[in-house]
């Protein structure tokens, strides 16, 4: 009976003691802790640092390389002992003497952009490799561009009609617009066109609100958004209108006039 149970339970020890051993003797080989790569940079400003911070075991055939926007030919590459090489668009745009820590396993993991234009903007991919194990992980960055000028202006396509106009120039990525009137609900309709401007990536935008007079107090005042939500930037102008007259101020003129008749006010003692 004594043999028949140990028949039955050696190789279930022996089974947990393999187990045991494989968990003992394991590492993780490498491993990429955090890649750190800002989420939205202003066009054409400081450097921005992309860091790939990893752990590894044994640095045998280390290699650190990223990607852009999944091109299958890296941007950047390391390889330990080595000098760090730069191709691609990142090429004459990086710092290559940027040194991410003063441990020789890991002070080339990270990339230094000297000037952060639009054309950069995108899926970045940090791949570390050894002779035994590839890890990889993504982030994206957006390099945004504000616009150049942002206007807003009233036509009067009939003497009961207003047509608010909003435009915007030279926005990078493509942006949004909407036209509301404060002070009162209306049922126009918002019409917004957006195209590219000519060999450039840059967008030029136009919103077009039509309001019956009927609609609106006196004064309204008109507010014109232009956003750029994938970089979370938004721009603001207001115009007020008086449905009567079709008589537009800005909302600085209206200031102005509130000053001077504080003034005149003063003055007379009233």
């Amino acid at each position: 009976m004594n043999l028949t149970l140990r028949n039955i339970w050696m190789p279930s020890n022996l089974f947990a003691a393999l187990f045991l051993g494989l968990i003992l003797s394991g590492g993780e080989g490498v491993k990429i802790k955090e890649i750190k790569v800002p989420d939205v940079v202003l066009n054409g400003t400081k450097p921005v640092v992309l860091d790939c911070d990893y752990v590894l075991d044994d640095p045998a055939g280390l290699v650190v390389k990223w990607f852009f926007n999944n091109h299958p030919a890296p941007v950047y590459q390391w390889i330990f002992k080595q000098k760090p090489q730069v191709l691609g668009v990142l090429k004459g745009k990086i710092n290559l003497n940027y040194r991410a820590t003063n441990e020789e396993f890991t002070m080339y993991r990270a990339i230094e952009i000297i000037t952060p234009t639009m054309d950069l903007s995108g899926e970045y991919k940090c791949l570390v490799s050894t002779f035994d194990q590839e890890v990889s992980k993504s982030k994206k960055m957006i390099v945004y561009v504000p616009e150049k000028s942002l206007e807003v202006t009233q036509e009067k396509p009939r003497e009961d009609k207003v047509n608010i106009t909003c435009e915007a120039e030279g926005v990078y990525p493509e942006p949004n617009m909407t036209i509301t009137a404060l002070e009162s609900k209306h049922t126009g309709y918002i019409q917004v066109t957006t195209r590219k401007q000519n060999n450039s990536s840059l967008y030029d935008i136009k919103g077009t609100l039509s309001v019956d007079d009927v609609e609106l107090s006196s004064p309204t005042t008109f507010v014109c958004e232009l956003s750029i939500p994938d970089a979370h930037y938004s721009n603001r102008r207001e115009l007020v209108y008086f449905p009567a007259s079709g008589t537009t101020l800005s909302p600085s003129i209206l200031s102005m006039f509130a000053l001077l008749l504080s003034i005149l006010i003063s003055r007379t003692g009233l």
